[in-house]
């Protein structure tokens, strides 16, 4: 069966959170079209302890919180693992996947007998070097056939490859285990097209998860990956990792916060003034015009580094993902930016989302035709709200300024820009 999944979430345990519930989640992503999540934080104790009494195994490997639910759960987590790379410190945000929950709970005995940190959600490991964050991860995956290790959101500054103590290999940091890595998380600042620009990901399964911190609408399943396989977690693992994807839908990496190079206006000593550059007008230095620093190098341009650095220096315009891709801007903020209201959680653009999601799932929408929306929704939405949705399908949208350093680009629909030419200090 076709599953669209979204497998790295967070509960309210992570920080930067709202409290989270599972009967959001069931009521949300069955509207959003999402048929498995990630749980998020299940080494943390108090939400492990919520997992298990609250969700049931249904398949092999698959966990429901109400019986006859859509919604399934793999038991999920986000880690933080630092190490010395040279003379730098750097930190990697990691997806961790679980097959059951002994897995899990052999997993936090020897995560605690190294010293793992686990007073928030997102736990926290010191190495101390590449060869002992390889031993570590070679540890946790001898624990399980099914367990899984994927880097996440690897371009931004937290990602493998971001430009925090940047690095120009997996090897670089995870050591030897980068061999037993073959599933990459692209990212909210990324998609399959950059990421084909990096030659050592050319082995690799590109999956597209959102990353949620809530089970808001235009949050939990901003991201997705298409499988067909049966519903258990061995079969949806194994598609996964021999690249069985069908399919990935993506945040719009323009949108994302790491996209361009910058700084925002909020860092001190800008005083609310912000610069932002595409790769070929980054200060040469790198250093921000305006307080001196050293800027946040954005998601394209660590890209097209890294593609120099290992050796091929590929053409953006000639790269071609191996999988297909949609892009999608998220259903609430096109009927925000349609009503001219500025919060995606308003009731009247709930209303209009139901209305719509009534006809069809929001996931599915990204892969209908444009007749076939215009057929749908015609009549069930006002003119101007059905002109937006079928001017995002045909990608007659921009976000200005695009995202940069942390802010989320800002979406106007009706024009295009060139990203390839940004160059902007105000």
């Amino acid at each position: 069966m076709d599953l669209h999944l979204d497998l790295h979430s967070h509960s309210g345990y992570a920080g930067g959170v709202g409290k989270t519930s599972f009967d959001d989640v069931e009521r949300n992503m069955p509207l959003k079209g999402i048929h498995v999540v990630g749980t998020g934080d299940c080494l943390y104790p108090a939400w492990l302890n919520k997992l298990r009494d609250t969700l049931q195994e249904e398949h092999t490997g698959l966990f429901s919180y109400a019986e006859g639910s859509p919604v399934s759960y793999v038991l999920q987590t986000e880690i933080i693992l630092t190490a010395d790379i040279g003379p730098r410190r750097k930190g990697v945000h990691t997806v961790l996947l679980f097959p059951s929950f002994d897995a899990v709970d052999k997993a936090v005995l020897q995560l605690e007998a190294w010293g793992m940190k686990n007073t928030v959600g997102r736990p926290f490991l010191c190495c101390k070097d590449k060869f002992d964050v390889s031993k570590k991860i070679e540890t946790l995956l001898d624990i399980d056939d099914f367990i899984e290790v994927v880097p996440a959101h690897v371009m931004t500054p937290e990602g493998v490859f971001g430009s925090k103590a940047p690095i120009d290999s997996l090897q670089d940091f995870y050591g030897e285990s980068a061999e037993r890595i073959s599933i990459i998380e692209t990212g909210l600042s990324a998609d399959p097209q950059v990421l084909s620009l990096i030659p050592e990901f050319d082995r690799m399964s590109l999956i597209s998860n959102s990353d949620a911190h809530s089970p808001a609408l235009n949050r939990m399943g901003r991201e997705f990956t298409s499988v067909s396989t049966r519903k258990d977690y061995p079969s949806i693992l194994s598609a996964l990792r021999k690249n069985h994807i069908l399919g990935t839908a993506e945040f719009n990496p323009v949108e994302g916060r790491y996209f361009l190079t910058g700084h925002r206006g909020g860092r001190k000593g800008h005083e609310g003034h912000y610069c932002i550059f595409s790769p070929k007008n980054t200060p040469p230095d790198a250093k921000c015009p305006i307080c001196g620093k050293q800027l946040t190098i954005g998601v394209i341009e660590r890209a097209l580094q890294l593609s120099a650095i290992q050796g091929e220096g590929r053409d953006p315009d000639d790269v071609k993902p191996k999988k297909p891709f949609v892009h999608m801007v998220p259903l609430t903020e096109i009927i925000a930016y349609s009503l001219g209201i500025i919060s995606v959680s308003s009731k009247k653009v709930y209303n209009n989302y139901i209305k719509i999601t009534s006809i069809i799932d929001e996931c599915d929408l990204w892969f209908e035709s444009q007749n076939a929306i215009r057929r749908k929704l015609s009549g069930i939405v006002d003119d101007k709200l059905l002109e937006n949705i079928l001017s995002v399908k045909r990608g007659e949208f921009c976000f200005y300024p695009a995202g940069y350093d942390g802010e989320y680009g800002t979406l106007r629909i009706g024009t295009t820009m060139d990203y390839e030419d940004v160059h902007i200090i105000k």
